[in-house]
């Protein structure tokens, strides 16, 4: 089985893998059958059957299997994301990654509000234009 890389299993539409569609029921079904695949080499390996050939047979489904499991978590985390777009509580791990200085910050419609104190204040006391003279 050649390596499988995570843009090709991105580009797959339902169906085009053997049992691979990004429901979790056959995406399983298919990671199954590659773990039984590693799990045979494995077998193979230990009793001394297979050569350097097959042990890199086995990094390369390894590899595979990294590759599904990697596709999987992105897509159920852009699922995420969409589902919680607009909302006021998120889970932690889809709010915005910022320093906590930067997260404590006034947005710039806190900064620009002026109290009502600070508006008659400015309307009294205008700032001051001044003429220069040639």
């Amino acid at each position: 089985m050649a390596q499988l890389k995570c843009s090709e299993i991105r580009e797959k539409k339902p169906g085009e893998f053997r049992f691979f569609v990004f429901a979790f029921i056959y995406a399983k079904i298919f990671l199954d059958e590659i773990e039984n695949e590693l799990n045979n080499l494995h077998q193979e390996l230990n009793t001394l059957k297979i050569g350097t050939k097959k042990s890199d047979q086995i990094h390369h489904v390894r590899k595979s299997i990294a590759h599904l499991n990697i596709v999987q978590n992105q897509i159920t985390k852009d699922n995420l994301r969409k589902f919680y777009h607009g909302e006021k509580y998120k889970p932690k791990d889809l709010r915005s990654k910022q320093t906590r200085a930067m997260r404590r910050l006034l947005t710039p419609k806190e900064e620009s509000i002026n109290l009502a104190k600070i508006q008659r204040k400015n309307w009294a006391f205008p700032k001051r234009t001044f003429a220069i003279k040639d």
